[in-house]
């Protein structure tokens, strides 16, 4: 997971802005919803074959979405619903982009990487779930090597390389993510040991 330190950094950073969106009153909510369509014109532009600007616009998407939960908490318009949005929210988000890389490896017949973009959306999915579910249960769940930031950095980092390069660093994103799949499965496992003795 990325260390907490470099959230805290980020978030000074961007502080300023986020003081501009208080004094416009804009409501927690809003930024989450206006973030998950950032998220979708990002996956267009993916689906498109511009990979570069799809990158650069899932950088200040990913950004972007900081800024809802940094303005609830010094608004004190923190919620359940609010988190419960967010989380829910950040689902679709990834799935806009992986499934604007999908459509763009089909509409150039790359059918291998098309099935392997439909195994790492599988494998994004049930990252989160192993998450939740494990939180349902009363065990954090938080490690492996993609959480959800990892994910989004691998993903804007590999928008700049080349098609060729590109494609086989997907296939190692699908790879790690389910890897994680896996790390989260063996933590809850443990986690369930534990409570047991």
């Amino acid at each position: 997971m990325v260390n907490d330190r470099i959230k805290n950094l980020f978030r000074s950073f961007f502080n300023p802005i986020v003081n501009i969106f208080i004094l416009l009153k804009i409501h927690p909510n809003f930024l989450t919803i206006t973030g998950s369509l950032i998220s979708l014109f990002a996956g267009i532009l993916y689906a498109k074959g511009f990979f570069v600007y799809g990158g650069l616009v899932l950088l200040f998407g990913s950004l972007y979405d900081t800024f809802d939960g940094m303005v609830a908490r010094k608004t004190n318009k923190v919620s359940d619903f609010g988190a419960f949005l967010d989380s829910t929210l950040d689902r679709f988000n990834e799935f806009f982009v992986l499934t604007g890389i999908l459509i763009f490896f089909y509409k150039k017949g790359m059918e291998i990487y098309s099935l392997v973009t439909i195994f790492a959306i599988f494998s994004s999915i049930m990252v989160s779930y192993t998450r939740a579910r494990a939180e349902g249960l009363g065990i954090e769940c938080k490690k492996g090597f993609m959480g959800r930031v990892e994910r989004m950095v691998f993903l804007i980092i590999i928008s700049f390389l080349p098609l060729n390069i590109y494609k086989f660093m997907v296939s190692l994103f699908t790879f790690l993510t389910f890897i994680t799949v896996i790390q989260r499965i063996l933590i809850v496992k443990a986690g369930i040991k534990k409570k047991e003795v």
